[in-house]
């Protein structure tokens, strides 16, 4: 779907909007104001705030798709499970406003999770995962017997644990700054999730 440049720029207001105060918490009226447009022209754009968080979705998600051209590499299968999961972690942590947005939409009031795009989404990102899976099961450095979706919710949870706590863990961590909280996680929490991956894919029960 393309938008156009008046489109994108509400999208971007919406999305700003919507990560500081809610979707509950922001109006039609208060995107309008901060675009500096009418209300008229939002409801021609997008028809109704609950249709502007979809198309804003839709515009996102591109960036929480796993690259599946890794599946292309002749490298060995651990190297591309490391891309895999260093990439994902890092697209996600670039786009923290959408996230945080997802994260109360999608996981409270589940308003994404209708969206044919959100299920297009995890589909997309299960597939990738599987196809990783299977092929180290045929190189026999994976064992079988692991669900992808445990795989992508270990994932998902550990990143959405330091994303909802990051106050806390800032300060467990001695981090000052949201800059090295940031690095921090693209370094070290990249690595953790890694061995973690890795061992459990491993792992003889």
């Amino acid at each position: 779907m393309e938008f156009s440049e008046k489109q994108l720029e509400i999208l971007h207001v919406a999305e700003n909007l919507f990560s500081k105060n809610g979707f509950d918490g922001t109006s039609v009226r208060d995107i309008a104001q901060e675009a500096q447009v009418n209300v008229a022209m939002i409801n021609y754009y997008f028809g109704s705030k609950d249709k502007l968080l979809d198309d804003l979705f839709t515009y996102r998600v591109e960036k929480f798709k796993m690259d599946e051209s890794i599946l292309n590499l002749t490298s060995p299968v651990m190297e591309i499970l490391d891309e895999m999961i260093s990439s994902y972690i890092k697209y996600m942590n670039s786009s923290l406003a959408i996230y945080q947005i997802i994260a109360i939409e999608a996981g409270v009031k589940r308003r994404l999770m209708l969206s044919d795009s959100y299920k297009n989404l995890k589909e997309h990102n299960l597939q990738v995962i599987s196809s990783i899976i299977h092929r180290g099961i045929e190189t026999g450095e994976f064992l079988s017997g692991n669900d992808p979706i445990l795989i992508h919710a270990t994932m998902m949870g550990t990143f959405m644990n330091f994303q909802m706590n990051k106050t806390f863990l800032k300060s467990q961590l001695n981090i000052t700054t949201d800059e090295a909280y940031s690095k921090y996680m693209e370094s070290t929490l990249v690595i953790h999730l890694q061995r973690t991956i890795k061992a459990l894919l491993t792992y003889a029960y």
